[in-house]
């Protein structure tokens, strides 16, 4: 696991390098001029997204409690530059999905017909409540509960990541990261077909306070639901990170137990809550940018 400050410091070339491997393709650093290049071809025939991923799935895990308001708008208003790097990637992607889940279970989620989108996990289409876009926002244009390449996501996700600050002070986001990509995409249920075998999974979790874990078992739930293949997995944090410079206000804690988390993926790396969400997303759009190219 990488630190946000240790990240912007590395060479591009280097940091390229590392991202490369975060698709699952074969290990490839360029460091002082050197080319390390370690195969396994036996892994090369088992992992799905081997040879450059052209499928990416996003899934944003926004803490709705009290004190969220600042952040959440902080994530809204720094979202176009996702934006534009995803779609620097569009010539070497076939499609993305996009979802938004909140550390609760979403109570936002009331008029839609299917109940299990009122679960924790559940891929938000409309919201409600004080702070929130308070508006209809799915179903999304293929008809799902997430977005993809077809949407407007300069719209639609801004829409969906209002999710207000009327959410429980008990925030559970590994539990809702990993019922929204297993239990929930299940045939018929709300997040069916969201997470898919052969694309990159990229969670972004956002937060001030901490998980109540268990950590081990979410994390070995997440890498058996991508065919154990750890490095298919990106996790960003933006937390309270442990030693923290970010303010402790209310409920506000050090995110220990979610750094453990990040800690355990090669390609996860913490940025602070209370920092520059920009800069942060360009680190995802280095992540997006290599593991997808046509290499």
């Amino acid at each position: 696991m990488v630190r946000f400050d240790d990240v912007v410091r590395l060479p591009a070339a280097v940091l390229l390098g590392l991202f490369a491997i975060g698709c699952g393709r074969s290990p490839v650093i360029v460091l002082d001029g050197d080319l390390l290049d370690d195969l396994d071809d036996e892994d090369e025939d088992e992992d799905p997204v081997m040879g450059g991923c052209r499928k990416v799935d996003y899934l944003f895990v926004i803490d709705n409690s009290a004190s969220m308001l600042t952040y959440q708008n902080e994530l809204v208003d720094s979202f176009d530059v996702f934006i534009d790097g995803v779609e620097q990637t569009q010539a070497s992607l076939e499609s993305v999905h996009l979802g938004v889940v909140t550390t609760d279970a979403y109570s936002g989620n009331i008029d839609n017909p299917d109940s299990s989108c009122l679960a924790l996990g559940g891929l938000i289409t409309e919201t409600h409540g004080h702070n929130s876009s308070d508006t209809q926002c799915g179903p999304y244009a293929e008809g799902h509960g997430y977005m993809t390449e077809r949407d407007d996501l300069a719209v639609t996700f801004p829409c969906a990541a209002q999710v207000g600050t009327t959410g429980n002070n008990e925030e559970h986001p590994l539990e809702a990261l990993t019922s929204a990509v297993i239990d929930l995409d299940m045939p018929g249920l709300c997040n069916d077909g969201f997470i898919r075998d052969d694309a990159l999974l990229v969670v972004v979790i956002v937060s001030d306070e901490d998980d109540p874990g268990p950590v081990q078992s979410r994390y070995d739930r997440l890498v058996e639901a991508k065919g154990g293949h750890a490095d298919n997995v990106v996790v960003v944090g933006l937390v309270n990170e442990p030693d923290t410079r970010c303010a402790l206000h209310g409920h506000a804690s050090e995110a220990f137990l979610i750094a453990d988390f990040v800690s355990r993926f090669t390609y996860g790396f913490l940025a602070p809550v209370c920092g520059d969400y920009s800069s942060t997303f360009q680190q995802a759009i280095a992540v997006v940018e290599e593991a997808c190219s046509d290499e």
